[in-house]
């Protein structure tokens, strides 16, 4: 099976004037995140607003991504960098979350990935049996479970994510977006050195690479996928100094950011710096002028600083 590994920008969802997601704003803004050095993206996931979503407007959002990104390997105007595409698959119901892997196989994307069904608390049979018919429907694409402890009532432990992976041969990963490293830590020991695990956690970036981790799904490289991109070549080249600088970059971003609002953060940094993508949708909160005036000097003094490159 392929290996993945790097920086994955878990992407925000375009929307157009009238709020619907926007292709073409899409096509633009994944040039955004390959050209700022991200390995793959991670669509409709938690930074995509997919809970928000329709099956519908999540299937042909899809279908966008995708042709974005072969279009900017392909060369003639394109950046030449063949990025993956993961697609956040995850629903509520076994149902939907089947639908919508099965849509992003159609679609050609390289994986899909599966948030622990969030609201009802669910026991390890419960967790196997989902996931299961989630690999089953995605017939042959890898599948990559998708944890994130703090929304959802689950636990994905390192014990049944071991055990799912013997009955389901097609789980290809984790993306464990807990901040407890040592849970971390344990799968990567249980589940050896085959099994892609990608840290979500940010402010975690540099200790989880260090604890063995494939990669980052970093919510704010959908924002600033400059800063994770060089956390990840300085540490993949042995340049302990130039991670650490990084990730003090990227906790410095982290740390100005509006925690009620963050989404909305994300967007009008990408704006900010030329690329528009709409609002975050309700009943996700706003920014006001002050919030915009305070993201524009935050993205005015990162480029001065050398921390981010002018984009437009």
């Amino acid at each position: 099976m392929e290996r993945f590994g790097g920086v994955y920008a878990a992407m925000l969802t375009p929307f157009g004037e009238g709020g619907a997601p926007s292709p073409s704003r899409a096509e633009a803004y994944c040039r955004y995140l390959v050209e700022g050095g991200a390995d793959g993206l991670f669509p409709f996931g938690t930074t995509g607003e997919w809970p928000l979503l329709s099956e519908q407007e999540r299937s042909a959002g899809v279908e966008a991504v995708v042709a974005a990104v072969r279009a900017l390997g392909a060369g003639d105007g394109g950046t030449g960098r063949a990025a993956k595409v993961v697609v956040h698959a995850g629903a509520h119901s076994t149902a939907a979350t089947a639908r919508l892997a099965a849509a992003a196989r159609e679609a050609g994307a390289d994986a899909v990935a599966a948030i622990c069904p969030p609201y009802y608390p669910l026991d390890d049979e419960a967790l196997l049996s989902h996931f299961a018919a989630v690999a089953r429907e995605a017939r042959g694409l890898p599948v990559f479970v998708y944890s994130i402890p703090s929304l959802t009532k689950s636990d994905m432990s390192p014990a049944l994510l071991a055990r799912l992976c013997r009955a389901a041969p097609g789980i290809a990963g984790l993306k464990y977006s807990g901040d407890d490293l040592a849970r971390f830590r344990e799968y990567r020991r249980v589940m050896g050195r085959s099994f892609a695990i990608f840290m979500g956690d940010d402010s975690l970036a540099l200790a989880a690479l260090r604890e063995g981790a494939d990669g980052i799904v970093s919510g704010n490289a959908s924002a600033v996928p400059e800063i994770p991109a060089r956390l990840f070549a300085a540490f993949s080249a042995g340049d302990a100094a130039g991670a650490e600088g990084a990730q003090a970059d990227l906790d410095r971003f982290i740390a100005a950011m509006d925690p009620s609002a963050e989404l909305s953060c994300f967007k009008a940094v990408v704006a900010e710096r030329g690329v528009e993508v709409g609002e975050a949708r309700a009943p996700l909160k706003s920014l006001d002028a002050a919030g915009r005036r305070r993201v524009s000097a935050l993205v005015r003094d990162l480029e001065s600083s050398g921390a981010l490159r002018r984009y437009a």
